[in-house]
């Protein structure tokens, strides 16, 4: 059975959505063994600009010695960080007018400071900066992506209201969460500027102004944080907020049907507490397992962070909830619950009947912590970490208190202790040690990443944490593994450099700069009291990034959209959208307009699209073995070019009568193929099985200026077997860069 993840928790760990997808360009280090060379053990004055394989700037950090604040500069940990933005802007690209200082947080041997972009006084999604500092306030690492260049606004376009932004959000989170929208509540928390380059997301990597809306059911069962393209009026980015666990408070529900998350609220009122901090064992063998767990997680974020988790997730109350055996019937069918989760909405543990394991209690309280340190966004690459740091310190603490487990069989999975009353929920579900026994990657280059295309995983959060999981257990344990020879630094130092990790990390952080991140956060431990790291250490986790490739791309990923224009705005001479039956366009065969049932329309920037397809003949069903769409003749201007976005999903089997499609375009010569026109990208003709969304195709028509040109887009042959293969086209554009 696979479950969604709208309420998080187990259901949400349980969930593995597997897939391939479009292999991305390799880097230039990609095949070897070698990548981006770390901070030398000599200590020197001077910094290190660190990249990601496409060469786009993350950060800086000193080799060695921190970098001296200027004298005069003021030692506060806000002014000290502008002071270091101020000198290093240069390096990073970013414009220091742009950021704004939201947060400084204390932490073992230093601060970090936390910085936001803005644009036009508009903030930006991901948009952010984190300053590490040392006691003096020197700078050790500013890391971090901003977005370049300025806001993308079609010429003449009208934004959309709140109003309406407000509508759209809600349909998509009532569709997305099978919810009624009349049960949900929106709150408009303004307007934010989104780049999906910034978080990996597909798209093209421009500027687009949205609006914000945070919507939820009033027991935030159901709770999505929104982005409403303000142009497209189209969802840009949805991220649920639920991430599916010393002052202690626990209920037992006892399997009552409590209906929804208000009804399982533990606060003495609602529900009666069963067992309080400083009370004796109560007899119920998961409140006490609960409550136990509870104290052990607290402990170690208490010794190895010096943080109170209580307090630093409690809500007012400063506590730490939980609701046991658990059923709720308006969120799943059947009771017991078959989950366990941390509830941000109402700021607690939710428990099924035996699902009361260590990890998943560590796994859960995480999702807590993160989301008040580094607040990594639930979607994509930044997602997939999300849940691999839960992953981690649940393991972690798991270990710790299970000394033999790691050497057996039992060692370094997720939720192996579980006895879940429902049968609904498979246990273990996955694996540190060896992720693919679970169908996750174990490094970015396998064939196991999944690019979750129709975003039912959000961007394979799941899935994708492997490669984060496999680096934590190598770091951790130590093994051989993809060349290099790894030894374990041991359970304590692993946490303590996840928990600096927690506070270098930007809500937008991906695999390539965790690559950076976990080196810098081990060597910000060095010599530092408690901590008892070294700079060997720190070399282990050196090794361990390279061997996950974290460096890399990965091999299946999403396509990302070509932009319009890399210089000057866009300025349309034609626009199809499909949202309406065109009347310039004639069908034949298989084609016509289609509501992208076929999973693309996260991306997609319109109500509909064109649609073609073929079949074999299978059972009532006759053959298509062609769809064409035609256009009427079209006046190129000078200097045009033409670019569609495009969504294959062809039959797995492709012999030689296989599905290709194809743009062709006729000046009065005859049709020829439109990938022979001069800089096309991505022009096809195309074969692959499933493009995993919205990818883009891009012709220069400048051979073609003042020409009267038609366009036919076809699809042709049938596969080997009884599936029938798809391709939807939409947002036709002949346009000039002005």
């Amino acid at each position: 059975m696979k479950y969604r993840r709208t309420v998080g928790g187990i259901a949400a760990l349980a969930t593995v959505i597997s897939g391939s997808a479009l292999a991305l360009a390799a880097p230039s280090y990609a095949g070897t063994m070698s990548g981006p060379s770390f901070l030398p053990k000599k200590p020197d004055s001077s910094i290190k600009v660190l990249e990601g394989s496409d060469g786009d700037v993350t950060g800086i950090a000193a080799k060695g010695a921190a970098i001296k604040l200027p004298k005069g500069s003021s030692e506060s940990p806000k002014a000290a960080a502008r002071t270091h933005l101020q000198n290093f802007a240069g390096k990073l690209g970013v414009d220091p007018a742009q950021m704004r200082t939201v947060k400084s947080q204390q932490v073992d041997g230093g601060n970090t400071v936390r910085m936001q972009q803005y644009i036009n006084g508009i903030p930006v999604v991901a948009g952010e900066l984190v300053a590490s500092l040392d006691k003096q306030s020197n700078l050790e690492a500013l890391l971090g992506k901003t977005a370049k260049g300025s806001v993308q606004t079609v010429r003449k376009q009208k934004l959309f209201t709140v109003g309406a932004s407000r509508v759209v959000a809600r349909d998509y989170v009532a569709k997305k969460a099978d919810v009624s929208a009349a049960k949900l509540e929106v709150k408009s928390e303004g307007r934010w500027i989104y780049n999906p380059s910034l978080l990996g997301a597909p798209g093209a990597p421009v500027n687009r102004e949205t609006l914000k809306f945070q919507v939820n059911t009033p027991d935030h069962s159901v709770d999505y944080t929104v982005f409403v393209d303000s142009g497209f009026h189209t969802v840009a980015l949805a991220v649920s907020n639920n991430h599916a666990a010393l002052k202690r408070d626990v209920c037992d529900l006892n399997n009552k049907d409590a209906g929804n998350l208000d009804g399982a609220v533990c606060d003495g009122s609602t529900n009666a507490y069963t067992r309080r901090e400083g009370q004796a064992k109560s007899g119920i063998a998961d409140v006490d397992k609960v409550y136990d767990n509870l104290g052990v997680v607290s402990k170690w974020y208490a010794s190895y962070a010096g943080l109170d988790v209580s307090s630093f997730i409690g809500g007012d109350s400063k506590t730490l909830k939980a609701s046991t055996r658990t059923c709720l019937s308006q969120l799943q069918a059947g009771c017991p619950l078959a989950n366990a989760f941390w509830s941000d909405g109402i700021q607690q543990m939710v428990y099924g009947e035996g699902v009361t394991g260590l990890d998943v209690t560590g796994h859960e309280l995480t999702h807590g912590v993160t989301a008040h340190t580094s607040a990594l966004f639930y979607a994509y690459q930044s997602g997939a970490i999300n849940e691999s740091v839960s992953d981690t310190m649940g393991e972690l603490i798991d270990l710790a208190a299970n000394p033999g487990k790691a050497a057996s069989d039992q060692g370094w999975l997720i939720g192996e202790d579980e006895k879940p009353a429902s049968p609904d929920l498979p246990a273990p579900l996955r694996s540190l040690k060896d992720p693919t026994k679970y169908d996750q990657p174990d490094r970015m280059t396998s064939s196991l990443w999944a690019a979750d295309a129709q975003y039912r995983d959000s961007g394979g959060v799941h899935t994708n944490s492997g490669p984060g999981n496999k680096t934590a257990y190598l770091l951790t344990q130590g093994d051989t593994f993809n060349g290099y020879t790894i030894r374990g630094i041991g359970l304590a130092k692993a946490f303590k450099i996840y928990w600096t990790a927690e506070n270098l990390m930007t809500s937008g952080t991906d695999y390539k700069d965790l690559f950076n991140v976990l080196p810098l956060s081990c060597r910000k431990n060095i010599g530092k009291t408690g901590t008892y790291i070294t700079e060997d250490d720190c070399a282990q986790v050196d090794k361990a990034v390279r061997a996950t490739e974290l460096y890399k791309d990965p091999a299946n990923a999403a396509p990302v959209a070509t932009p319009y224009c890399t210089v000057g705005n866009v300025k349309s001479s034609y626009v199809q959208t499909f949202d309406a039956s065109p009347s310039d366009w004639s069908m034949a065969g298989g084609a016509g307009l289609t509501n992208a049932d076929i999973g693309f329309d996260y991306v997609n920037t319109g109500k509909d699209a064109l649609g073609l397809f073929t079949q074999p003949a299978s059972g009532p069903y006759p053959a298509v073995t062609t769809s064409t769409a035609t256009s009427s003749q079209k006046t190129i201007p000078v200097g045009s070019w033409l670019r569609i976005d495009y969504a294959t999903l062809f039959s797995l089997y492709q012999p030689s009568a296989g599905t290709t499609a194809k743009l062709e375009y006729n000046d009065g010569s005859g049709w020829k193929n439109a990938n022979s026109l001069p800089g096309s990208v991505n022009g096809g003709p195309w074969t692959q099985h499933d493009s995993h969304g919205w990818a883009s195709a891009k012709y220069n028509l400048l051979t073609l200026a003042g020409k009267k040109v038609q366009f036919r887009i076809s699809a042709s042959g049938v596969s080997s077997d009884a599936q029938a293969s798809v391709m939807d086209v939409d947002n036709f554009k002949i346009y000039t860069c002005a």
